[in-house]
């Protein structure tokens, strides 16, 4: 699997968009619901609803714990909501606003707990099997690599641009099929992080784990440590991992975990396919939302957290407070952060919480961020428009000399209504395209001259429509809708620190985890703890932070009725 980052968020002029009656009713806050709310407690409070947050507090409420949720957004999902905007004579497009790439959603996945969890939640969905997952658009002039799941299939599209490579490649794909075999001994759905994981492995994983102590010496290193295992040296063919580990992580393989890469070429080449949620990425927050809400569980959106509430002593997390009027939500067994590394530290935990040390402190919200993204998000008619080879998904990368990072260097493009025509109106398609972009000066200049601003956004996006010609030549004359997106838009909506993609975490360095140092009973989920980013990671996070909260009689009921499903 190949997960685009899970990105984008609408710009201020999708505050018109509608909004439907579910959400209408989460929104609810008389004076008389307000007072009521001052005495409410729950067993744990989820600060966010991204995908960390939903997951750990669908499983936290399947285990008939109280949970609520506070979004500040008015809708939930985090970077993976969704939003429609309607065009008169036309009709309504859908919009996804990150995640593009998808495997392991209707499939037991090992390595992605999704597939798993939306079955024991009741809550599967519906998706469209596709292959290739996407077209690299890389060498000018020349038909873009078609991305093909299976290795063998790849490394087929490989030889057209490097024979050598190819024939490295095919080498070593029985030894990446091993090492997924390895990897998948392990579910994620199995893992916790106290101490009572050591039983878990002892009673259900010790054999099959053995199985990785050929690899236990490169998987927790960089991916080129890999590359050299596995004996590619071929420069296209580095090029081509670099590629795909930024697409993973935002970093290239000399920062990518060889762990990660090994699992999603495991992982892509054992189902020959990708996947895409039929009506979009939304419909899998949806079915979180679900899972939750029909157990009792509370989603409450516009629900902006000031801080968090700790004891008298300043070392125990007791609930959060509410930024609009002080009041306080309380938590029996604890608040759960599903906000970035630096909001939690730097905005969420109280200056009171004088046992978090200066060098934990410090040493979390120092972290390297990513960039942010410019973002398109375009309908267009769709007339003479064949994908049929193609496909509808594309990553341009406009100078191979340059850092993949680069602002503007590299694009990706996702075409939903390929894949889920009811996406966009009959004869036309909804795109989601982007880059990255810095933070820098994006915030100061919407807020002092919004006229530069909006003249910069355009500048920006330019290389957006640069880039979509590579696809479609004539793209900017069939353009029926047009919303743009600066950093700026990323880190008002989200509410995440400098509207980043993700923590630049350079294996063999690890992820945090979800524990806060100083503070019992605070935890965190999301793509800045372990295991990361991405939405496989981030689900992971809320099943790891949620496991560890869970009795071993909990745990051990819910392995049992994954494997049965």
């Amino acid at each position: 699997m190949i997960a685009f980052p899970i990105t984008g968020i609408e710009s201020a002029s999708f505050l018109n968009c509608k909004k439907n009656n579910t959400l209408r009713k989460r929104k609810t806050s008389t004076a008389a619901t307000a007072a009521k709310r001052e005495e409410e407690e729950f067993d744990y409070v989820v600060i966010g609803s991204g995908i960390g947050g939903l997951t750990v507090a669908a499983l936290l409420a399947y285990h008939e714990y109280s949970v609520c949720v506070l979004e500040s957004h008015y809708e939930p999902g985090g970077c993976m909501h969704g939003f429609k905007r309607e065009i008169s004579g036309v009709g309504e497009f859908s919009f996804d606003t990150g995640p593009s790439f998808f495997a392991g959603l209707t499939e037991a996945n090992a390595l992605n707990p999704l597939a798993s969890l939306l079955k024991v939640l009741g809550e599967e969905i519906e998706t469209v099997k596709y292959d290739p997952l996407g077209t690299f658009h890389i060498e000018r002039g020349v038909p873009g690599l078609r991305r093909h799941a299976d290795l063998e299939l790849l490394t087929n599209e490989i030889e057209r641009f490097s024979k050598d490579g190819a024939r490295e490649v095919a080498s070593a794909v029985p030894e990446i099929r091993k090492m997924f075999e390895a990897l998948s001994g392990l579910p994620t759905i199995a893992l916790r992080t106290d101490w009572r994981m050591l039983i878990v492995i002892g009673k259900r994983y010790l054999e099959k784990l053995g199985k990785l102590g050929a690899y236990g010496n490169v998987l927790g290193k960089p991916t080129t440590s890999l590359l050299e295992f596995l004996d590619i040296k071929d420069p296209w063919v580095r090029f081509l991992c670099d590629l795909e580990c930024f697409l993973l992580s935002g970093m290239d393989a000399s920062g990518t975990v060889s762990a990660e890469f090994a699992s999603v070429f495991g992982a892509s080449d054992r189902f020959k396919h990708s996947e895409f949620p039929i009506r979009g990425a939304k419909t899998i927050s949806d079915a979180l939302v679900r899972a939750i809400e029909k157990r009792g569980g509370k989603i409450r959106v516009n629900a902006h957290v000031k801080n968090i509430e700790l004891n008298e002593k300043n070392d125990q997390a007791v609930g959060v407070k509410m930024q609009k009027d002080d009041r306080i939500i309380r938590a029996k067994k604890g608040v759960i952060s599903n906000a970035s590394v630096w909001d939690t530290y730097e905005k969420l935990i109280p200056k009171t919480a004088t046992n978090v040390s200066e060098k934990d402190y410090k040493k979390n919200t120092s972290i390297e961020c990513s960039d942010s993204f410019m973002h398109a998000h375009l309908g267009i008619r769709a007339d003479n428009l064949d994908f049929s080879h193609l496909g509808g998904h594309h990553v341009v990368v406009n100078d191979k000399s340059k850092p993949l990072d680069s602002p503007g260097n590299v694009v990706m493009i996702s075409i939903a209504s390929v894949w889920s025509p009811e996406m966009a109106p009959a004869g036309y398609h909804c795109i989601h395209c982007y880059t990255m972009e810095p933070f820098d000066n994006w915030k100061e200049l919407k807020a002092n001259d919004k006229e530069a601003y909006e003249q910069k956004k355009r500048e920006k996006c330019n290389v957006l429509f640069t880039a979509l010609e590579t696809v479609i030549p004539d793209v900017r004359d069939r353009v029926v809708l047009e919303l743009l997106a600066s950093p700026a838009s990323h880190e008002k909506w989200l509410r995440r620190h400098r509207g980043t993609y993700g923590a630049i975490i350079k294996a063999p360095k690890l992820f945090p985890g979800a524990s806060v140092k100083g503070i019992s009973r605070l935890h965190r989920v999301g793509d800045s703890v372990a295991p990361g980013v991405g939405v496989p990671a981030a689900a992971a996070s809320g099943v790891i932070c949620a496991n560890t909260l869970l009795s071993l009689e909990e745990h051990f009921a819910f392995l049992d009725l994954c494997a049965e499903r």
